[in-house]
């Protein structure tokens, strides 16, 4: 593994088996799950639980390599996005390594559970064709945020013991403010403390990384405003319940029958030290 100017960049034998669910074990229970994106491709999703830590992990490789998971830490109300992505052509310059390259990108956010399904009952979900192409029931449209504070990842277990292992090659992990205020009062006071004192301000810039002109010498050296754009096509968001009755006694019950899904798209916006950061802001 070899960073070079913010990139981490990886030999696809080690980066691209396209769903490795870092925190969890081989035991763990895991489904994978046939979507159609809207291009009209086809792409599997793995959805694994771990009980026993309250995790959810869903992770997914889209058409132009971007490999996404997302992290549910229900224990700590927390939200981790990962993405790694295929760096640009011209961004590899290195002959003595070999393609494909990622940048590793990391977000932390607060984790709202009423819009997932909980890790006991994802772990247990069962397909009965695997090979069925799943459609979300519901879209749930685009959500956008703006993140001007960064997380020290050696103190990053104040607020999850997830985001280090996930996000170890990520050169920052990006957090809101509103957010860290939340995990600051679910602790005692020290860890309020702790909390606030992993994570630091940066001065939004002026300008967007794709207003910059690359042939513009200092730009290079100019800090900017990032986009990210990216989904997630399925997910658990909800149980469904049926109605019935109760043999022995007739009396009305209802009881889980299936699950509700969802997509989202997330717009997320984030300072970034140069262009060279962020060269796939371009919508």
């Amino acid at each position: 593994m070899i960073e070079m100017n913010g990139f981490v960049f990886v030999n696809v034998h080690f980066a691209c088996l396209m769903f490795m669910l870092s925190c969890f074990t081989s035991s763990s229970p895991q489904l994978v799950i046939n979507i159609k994106n809207q291009g009209g491709d086809v792409l599997q999703e793995v959805l694994a639980s771990n009980v026993s830590e309250d995790v959810v992990e869903l992770e997914y490789q889209r058409a132009d390599g971007t490999i996404v998971t997302q992290l549910l830490d229900f224990r700590r109300e927390v939200q981790i996005y990962r993405l790694l992505i295929l760096a640009e052509e011209e961004q590899v310059y290195l002959k003595s390594i070999q393609p494909p390259y990622y940048q590793a990108v990391c977000f932390a956010s607060k984790l709202s559970k009423q819009d997932f399904i909980a890790a006991d009952a994802i772990a247990k979900l069962r397909q009965k064709n695997p090979h069925t192409v799943r459609y979300p029931e519901e879209d749930n449209g685009h959500e956008n945020a703006t993140f001007e504070y960064t997380l020290d990842i050696s103190r990053s277990k104040v607020i999850s013991n997830h985001i280090q292992p996930l996000c170890i090659d990520a050169k920052t992990i990006y957090v809101q403010e509103a957010d860290l205020k939340v995990w600051a009062a679910i602790g005692n006071p020290n860890e309020a403390i702790m909390v606030l004192d992993a994570a630091q301000h940066m001065v939004r810039p002026a300008s967007r990384c794709k207003d910059l002109s690359v042939s513009n010498t200092n730009s290079s050296s100019m800090s900017c405003q990032c986009r990210l754009n990216f989904c997630v096509p399925w997910y658990p968001c909800g149980l469904k319940f049926c109605r019935g009755h109760d043999q022995q006694t007739g009396k009305a019950l209802s009881y889980r029958c299936g699950i509700k899904t969802c997509k989202k798209c997330l717009n997320y916006a984030f300072p970034v030290k140069n262009s060279q950061f962020c060269p796939w802001d371009d919508y």
